[in-house]
């Protein structure tokens, strides 16, 4: 009996000591955090002006009063634009355009595209997400942005003007 509960202690002892030098251990190191998104540096006020002017001539050719935004890669705006006695719904809707074309990197035809064929989990992927043509994405020279416009009735006729305005800059 005194042999058996002289191996039980030292089973013990050998137990604690084993979990003690185990514990003792460095951690693993965490894996690496991946690489931030490759943005560039954000389009010239110089830049905004020129897709402005762009998207301007477009619009006289119509008989509507729009707006004009352009933002930097973030959606921050960078220039805004208004003609005179553009709705003024049309400024929020503009900006809008121009940030969600900006931060998702695509023209926002594509949101508007997707909700038209059935698949309304797109207006839950951002807080402010525009699903209306009209939002074109701006990548010249490194510089990126994007351009919104809004006043036309049609977001066809939106986006024609934004995408001359985008046009401008090549």
């Amino acid at each position: 009996m005194r042999r058996l509960s002289l191996m039980v202690g030292i089973i013990c002892v050998v137990t604690l000591f084993g979990s003690v030098a185990n514990a003792q251990q460095p951690a693993a190191s965490p894996p690496a955090p991946p690489a931030p998104p490759v943005y560039g540096p954000p389009i010239t006020t110089d830049q905004a002006k020129k897709a402005v002017a762009g998207a301007l001539a477009e619009a006289k050719k119509t008989p509507y009063l729009y707006t004009f935004a352009i933002v930097d890669p973030t959606g921050s705006l960078v220039y805004f634009e208004k003609m005179d006695s553009a709705i003024y719904a049309a400024t929020n809707i503009a900006i809008g355009k121009a940030r969600t074309a900006a931060v998702f990197k695509r023209p926002t035809k594509v949101f508007f595209d997707q909700t038209e064929s059935g698949h309304p989990y797109v207006l839950a992927l951002e807080p402010g997400l525009v699903p209306a043509a009209g939002g074109i994405p701006i990548v010249i020279d490194g510089k990126i942005g994007a351009i919104g416009v809004s006043g036309s009735p049609t977001g066809p006729i939106d986006e024609r003007t934004a995408q001359a305005g985008a046009d401008a800059l090549k």
